[in-house]
Parts: structure tokens; sequence; C-alpha cells
């Protein structure tokens, strides 16, 4: 390799349609014509030239496939269709070749979710991807070249990182207060317990203190780590109310070849493969973040953005023709600190892109195209990772007696050390000897152990797959099709009790939001009937409709308990309506939506429109049950209501109906709406803060300028709209009305008082000068005045409130603010046309003026709460927090 190391790897790939996206009639806008190039189109301008990119590979995976009698699938005849073993012969055998060299290997998947990333990456039981392909040919070429003198080993860790939390995926220990910690060694960069060995052999600098490796022998054994990695990760994505989505998955795979030398003694050879399926690459949206005091205090994915900051100093710095000293922000998140070898050190990368084919996904396939685009710059330099056994050891001891002389003096050349400072060389030196002594430990010893462990724990996967062909269970349904049927709860015969297991321990042990102790009991008598009894106060959904008696349960119902435990009942002995290859977490999810009135949603034939709509529901509506549950638990006095806001709720004569989140704060009984995007941005607050609660810190609540939750009284909120029609203007008579103020549920809060009156250029008003038709003002001078007089009767929560129009063509204008529920506005506005235009006149005939009418709340003392809505209130408190009224605002 030369001095400049060698480029990224970059591939990119396209998935088929799927089914939401065909339900849209989405159209394909890119193209892939020789393997290397990509070409996107904007379908908003289908005029311009699409962009194109070129890449190492593009894999063209949308169509033209055929699927064989096992479920694969293959290229049909004279088709481009990349398959799972091409994408593995290109890019999988590359990193195995590198990895048996003694070059550490990356690989990394990027793109939105549902792009496709994971199906690459890890695919499914009949088209597996990259991961178990390595694997399984790791060990395909280590039992082909297997000798006596050789000796190979093969060790695995699998990682999570959440909202900047680091999980070890492998562990049976409860994860630590904050998650596991990324240290940094003084001589070799940040290092971890679990891997010293790692970090000794082959230098690498970025690793996780405690992290689980276990030594493994075949690949049927790295088959079953994986899916106890990703159980763990279903488990803990459940309780911790997580979005899988937002979560980083890494696979790390050790391989060491220790060689004899001619003279005697081993030279070991290592390569540390990373194999990371990236979060979704969503971008964090603006719209409707404006004046959000929070915009900038959540971040959504700190990891995957610092990442993009990261790629773009990297791009920069290796693009500059002279040497600049552009800084590369690696520490400024866990994901980068442990990419950095990947990404600009001692590595081979390579990086596959996900995007999907469609239409209505053109924002963020280009985004990652661009993102693809810049990686392919990077530059790495790999070396060997080669070094005599023994010199390791002697090494070792060198630096453990140097550190306990460091100790035992209390400093450097005399100088004293701090506690914190102290305590790092006490922990380096007792990872130093436990490097030591994984140096000297001989690798059947290693193996022995980890049989050992593996004798003593629960049944593995293919044990609960035959038992699941005999016996009543639940299977657990995920947002995440590689975390779905993870979970499996056996229901045996007699009463099984479903709770959290914080008083009694259950048969079906749930844990995370709105589970109770004791939260249902599921009977089975003999196998035949099954039925589920909730608890008081419990919260159940049988097939989305609420339960509060016994139920029989019936082949394939779907069950949710509490706030976020979705499963399907399945009884092997019993034929349901539906095959359990129907039931996916969407379709249960839109079963809870129609029950909540979801389905009026486009009656009849319904537009692509109202699928957007409808889809767009099915997301946010576990969001906002979930947003509930964890205020209810944080104990926050704050309810989130779905509403559907149709165009003229907001004060427009056209558009699109939207999604708003109305949002009640009981302790100060004030309202806002937030839009989904708000929303979306606020919901990950509220995840951190609860993430924070349940791991114990003491200090997770936040200040009431930090709290998600919390909304003060003076943020500025739409009020309601107030619309009048301006026909009679066209024929010169002036127009006085008291207008309706109507909010966004459609409710009237109020009234408007304004007059629109003819007027000269000069503001004088004209009287009796009516016209015939609106064609003789046509190419004449004409002034409108425009008199917004006082609002009466707005709620008496109100402190402030304020008008805003637009006329026409003109600026948006608007009145003073003024205080009370009466408030005078006094409002006048002189507004010219010379000369009046044929558009104008269309304007005046057919149009509508419409008020925004604005406001800021003031909070209510408790004695004003007891006595001004005090049943309301209770009401509120006591509903059902899966009883959300889902408002549509409709102008037939």
């Amino acid at each position: 390799m030369s001095d400049s190391g060698e480029t990224v790897v970059v591939a990119v790939r396209v998935r088929p349609f799927n089914d939401r996206e065909k339900g849209r009639n989405a159209t394909l806008i890119v193209n892939m014509p020789d393997g290397k190039s990509t070409s996107i189109s904007d379908p908003n301008a289908p005029n311009e030239e699409p962009k194109w990119f070129t890449f190492d590979y593009s894999y063209w995976s949308h169509d033209g496939f055929k699927t064989e009698k096992n479920g694969y699938l293959t290229a049909a005849s004279h088709s481009n269709y990349a398959d799972q073993k091409h994408v593995f012969e290109n890019l999988g055998k590359g990193v195995l070749d590198n990895a048996w060299n003694g070059y550490n290997c990356s690989l990394f998947a990027y793109g939105q979710t549902g792009s496709g990333k994971s199906y690459s990456i890890v695919g499914n039981k009949q088209n597996k991807g990259i991961i178990p392909l390595v694997c399984e040919e790791l060990f395909n070429r280590i039992e082909s070249t297997k000798s006596k003198d050789v000796e190979f080993q093969v060790s695995i860790s699998m990682l999570e990182i959440y909202c900047e939390r680091v999980r070890d995926l492998l562990s049976s220990k409860a994860p630590p207060k904050g998650g596991l910690k990324v240290r940094e060694h003084p001589k070799q960069g940040f290092y971890g317990k679990g891997f010293q060995t790692i970090n000794f052999l082959i230098n690498a600098k970025l690793l996780v203190e405690d992290l689980t490796t276990t030594p493994v022998n075949s690949y049927k054994e790295i088959e079953k780590k994986v899916n106890e990695g990703t159980k763990n990760r279903t488990i803990a994505a459940t309780n911790m109310n997580a979005t899988s989505s937002r979560a980083h998955t890494i696979v790390k795979i050790l391989f060491i070849q220790k060689i004899p030398k001619p003279g005697g003694g081993t030279t070991t050879k290592s390569s540390e493969i990373n194999l990371v399926d990236l979060a979704g690459s969503e971008r964090q949206k603006d719209a409707g973040s404006e004046g959000d005091r929070l915009k900038e205090g959540i971040v959504i994915n700190k990891s995957l953005s610092t990442l993009g900051r990261v790629i773009k100093a990297l791009h920069e710095q290796q693009s500059a023709k002279k040497k600049t000293s552009v800084q590369v922000p690696y520490r400024d998140s866990v994901l980068t600190s442990l990419l950095k070898n990947a990404l600009g050190g001692n590595s081979k990368t390579i990086m596959i892109a996900a995007i999907s084919p469609a239409d209505i996904n053109y924002e963020e396939s280009l985004s990652t195209l661009r993102f693809a685009d810049r990686v392919k710059s990077i530059k790495t330099k790999a070396v060997v990772n080669e070094s005599a056994t023994e010199r390791m050891i002697r090494e070792l001891k060198e630096e453990n007696a140097r550190l306990q002389e460091l100790i035992r003096r209390g400093g450097v050349n005399g100088s004293a050390v701090n506690n914190d400072e102290m305590e790092n060389l006490k922990r380096q030196l007792e990872e130093n000897q436990k490097e030591m002594e994984n140096l000297e430990q001989t690798w059947q010893q290693r193996l022995a152990e980890e049989r050992k462990k593996r004798d003593s724990v629960s049944e593995d996967k293919s044990e609960i797959d035959k038992k699941k062909k005999d016996l009543p269970h639940l299977w657990n349904l995920n947002e995440d099709p590689a975390l779905t049927d993870m979970i499996v709860h056996f229901i045996a015969q007699g009463e099984n009790v479903v709770g959290n297991g914080n008083v009694t321990t259950p048969q079906i042990l749930l844990k995370g939001m709105s589970i109770q102790p004791e939260h249902a009991c599921i009977t089975n008598k003999d196998n035949k009937t099954i039925i589920i009894i909730p608890y008081s106060g419990a919260e159940i959904l049988v097939n989305g409709n609420p339960i509060n008696q016994a139920t029989e349960l019936q082949q394939n119902d779907r069950i949710l308990f509490g706030g976020n435990h979705l499963y399907v009942f399945t009884n092997p002995k019993k034929k349901g309506a539906k095959t359990s290859e129907q039931i996916t977490y969407d379709f249960a999810q839109k079963e809870i939506a129609k029950t909540h009135g979801i389905s009026a949603v486009g009656d009849g034939k319904r537009s692509t429109a109202d699928l957007i709509l409808e889809e767009d529901l099915i997301k946010i509506l576990p969001n906002v049950h979930r947003a509930n549950s964890m205020a209810k638990e944080l104990k926050k006095p704050v309810k989130f209501e779905i509403i559907l806001n149709a165009p003229e709720a907001r004060g427009l004569s056209e558009g699109l109906t939207e999604i708003f989140i109305k949002v009640y704060n009981t302790a100060e009984d004030t309202t806002f709406m937030w839009d989904k995007n708000r929303f979306t941005n606020r919901y990950y607050g509220m995840q951190e803060m609860y993430q924070n609660y349940v791991d114990g810190d003491s200090d997770y609540n936040l200040p009431p300028e930090r709290d998600p939750f919390y909304e003060p009284p003076d943020s500025t909120i739409i009020l309601g709209h107030a619309s009048m029609f301006l026909q009679s203007l066209a024929y010169m008579v002036e127009a006085e009305e008291q207008l309706s103020i109507v909010d966004f549920n459609g409710m009237d809060l109020g009234q408007l008082s304004v007059s629109l009156v003819p007027c000269s250029s000069s503001g004088k008003e004209i009287m009796g000068e009516y016209l015939e038709t609106p064609d003789e003002l046509l190419n004449k001078n004409l002034g409108i005045k425009i008199k917004i007089l006082a609002a009466m009767g707005l709620p008496r929560r109100i402190d402030k409130s304020w008008c805003t129009y637009r006329f026409f063509t003109h600026d948006e204008a608007s009145t003073n603010k003024q205080s009370g529920h009466n408030p005078n506005y006094s409002h006048e506005n002189v507004i010219t046309f010379k000369p009046v235009t044929k558009e104008l006149i269309a304007y005046l005939t057919n149009g509508v003026l419409t008020f925004t009418i604005w406001a800021t709340q003031k909070i209510k003392k408790a004695d004003q709460l007891e006595l001004v809505g005090l049943q309301q209130l209770i009401k509120r408190e006591n509903l059902h927090s899966l009883q959300l009224r889902v408002q549509i605002l409709k102008n037939h």
C-alpha cells in the first residue's frame, strides 16, 4: 500500500418498492445502467436532467428477480438483478481476504429507515446478508486450511449505541448506569476491558470498557450469539420505549492466527472485522420547529449527525491540495469515536448505501447518494497486524512494572497525581494484567470456559422453535422486521400471570411503561381454550380494542400490553383467519388506528394524499400513546391528543389535511398545538429523559426551559382563524361583520369584528358608488381600508392576542398585541392597487380573506382550576391513555 493510503470502497444498492410505496402508486426515479453509475430524477422537476453519481458498485436490486423453491431471490434470465450472493462476492469476500492477511476491516451500511440496510447486512433466513455469509465463509476457510501447526481463534462481540449509550448485547448482566464507557489508553487511544487482547494485538484505538467478547468455534455458535444479541436488543428496545431505527448495531469479529516461527516461538496475526448497521439517516426536520426553544437541545441522533460532520471534515481535509488544519470531530459522539479507525485510520473500509427507488423518498435518497459521494474520497491506511507473542507478553510485563512503580511513588518524576489520575493508573495496571492472562491462556481453555457458560444458559433459538410447533405462545411484533418474533412467551397450562416483576415473579415478565406488577392473567385450559383477564387498571388491547373483562383469545389475535408490548397469540393446534405472514407491525398499528377513528380518513376510494396521511398517522399514533405513558410515569401534568386538521381549519382555501398534536397542560390549564415535526423532535427528548429515569439518574428531571414535555405559557399559539368573503368589495360595497373565530377543533372561541371599506389611495372612504359588474374596476385605481376593531369572548386563559392577515399579493400585516379576553385592536390599514387587474377582480369576486388570531396564555392558579372546569379536568385525568380522540375536520 502506498503512503497515500487507499480510498473507502463505496457501493449503492436500490431495493424493490415496498407495500407502502405500492399503495401510494410510487414511481421509479432511480437508474443504474452499468453497475457503477447511479442516477436519480427529481419528481418535482421532470424536465430537469437526472443527477448522476459514480461509485465502485451500483447494485440494481429493484426488479428482475425470481424466487427459488427455498425462498432465495435470484436474478431472472437476462436480468441485472444483484442478489445477496452477488453482493457478498464483491464486498464480503474482500473483507475476508483482508482479514486473512491481518488487516482490520470495516463494513457499514447507511441509509434512511426502510431503505434496505439491514437486508444487505443481515438479510433473512432464506437470503442471508453479509454478516452471516462472512462468518460462514470464515469458518469454511479455517476448516479447509487447518493444520496442526497454525491455531485459528475467532471471537465475537455485539453492541448497540442508542442515545449516546453503549449497550453490550451479549451480556446477561443489567447494563451499568449510563451504559458502557469508552475510554482512552494513554499510549494507544481508546480502549476497553472486554477487548484487551484486541487492543494490544492490533493497536485498535477505539474500544469499549467491559464489552463482552465470546470465543466461538463454528458458524453455528456465531449464529447463536447474533440471535442472542438481537433478542437482547429487542427486549431492551421494548422495555425502554426505544425506537429501534435510531440505534446503531455493531458486530465485531476478532480473527487471530498463531503461526509458529522457524526458530521457535509464535507470530500472532490478527484482524478486527467491524460490521456496522447504522441508524436510519432521516434528517431532523426544521419545518414546524421554528420558535421551539428546544430545537437546538434535542438532536434526534447525535452520533449520526456527528458522522456527517466527520465525513465532511475528512473530505475537506483529504481533498485539499495543500495540507490543512481541518479538525475531525471524532470525539463528539460515541459512534465516531468507535469508527475512527474505519474512517481515517488502520482499516480497510467498505460502505454500502441503501436507497429507496420511489419518488416519495427523493429527498432522503438524494441525501444518501451525496453522503456516499463524499465517503468515496476518504482514504485509510491499513497495516498488517503481526507481532511476536513472546514480545507482547514481555512488553506488557515491563509496562506493568512501570505502572506499579508510578503507583508506589504516587506520581511521575516526584510530582503528585490527583485521585482520578491514580485511579486511571490502577485501572490500566489491572487491565494489562488481564491482557497478559488472555495471551498466556490457551485457546482451548477459553473455548472450554465458554461451553461451560453456554451449558448453564437457557434454551437456544432452535429449541424454542421446536416448542413453538406444539405449545400456545405469544410472539412479539416490532417496527423493525429484524426484531419481530425475537421474544416468545409460552403459555403453560393453568394460570399465567403477566406483570412487571416488581412485587412477585410472574410467569410472563414484561418490563416497561404502563405495565403493572400484576397486569393480566392468561389461563390455558388443556392447550385448547386460552382466556385473558385484565387486572384492574391494566391497559390491554386485543385486535385494537380495549378489554376490561375475560376474553377468549383466537388464533393470531394481536395483543398490546401497556404502552409498548405488542404480541401475536398463536396456538399451533388451531387455524386462524389470517396467517402469521399477513400479520405485521403496520397491520397491527393500522388496526389500532381504526379503533380510534382514523379509518374515516378518505371515504371510499382513497387518494394518494389520503394514503400518505394514513401512513403518517400509523407512524405517529403509537408515539403519541407512548408520550402519554411516559408523561404519566414521569408525573408530568400533560396530555397529548391527535388532531387532523383540514386546510379550511388552518385558514386556507386549499391544501392537504395535516396532523397536529394537541398538548394540554392540566396543571396550568394551557393548550398548545404542535405539528408532527415539532412533536417528533420533542418525542426524542422525552425518550432520552425517560431513559435517564429508568437508569436511575437522580437528575433525570430537567428544568422547565429544557423539559421536552413542557411548553411555557408565553409561547405563541394560533388561537384560531376567522374568514371573510370579499365579493361585496368587487361591487364597491363596504362589508362589516362579526366573524366567528374557529380553532383547530372546529370550536367557536369568540368573535372578531372586522370592516372592509372601499377607499381612495389617501384613505378617504367611498360610499354609495356601487358598480353593476366587477369588470368596471379594471385598470382603475382602488384602495381598500381594512379595520379590525376588536375581538369578543376569547377564552379567559388568553393573556395577550393579535391578528395577522395577507390581502392578495401584499405583505402580511398585523395588529398590535392587546391584553384580555375582549381585546380592542383598533387596527386600520389602507392598501392600494394602481391599477386594478383581472387577477385582483377574480380575487375579490371569489376569494376569502383569512385572519389568524395569535395569542399567549396565562397560568391559572390552583384555586381557579378548582372552581373553573374541575369536572372537565377530572375527566381528562381519568381518560384511558389509549382512548385518543381523533377529530377530522372537513368542509363539504
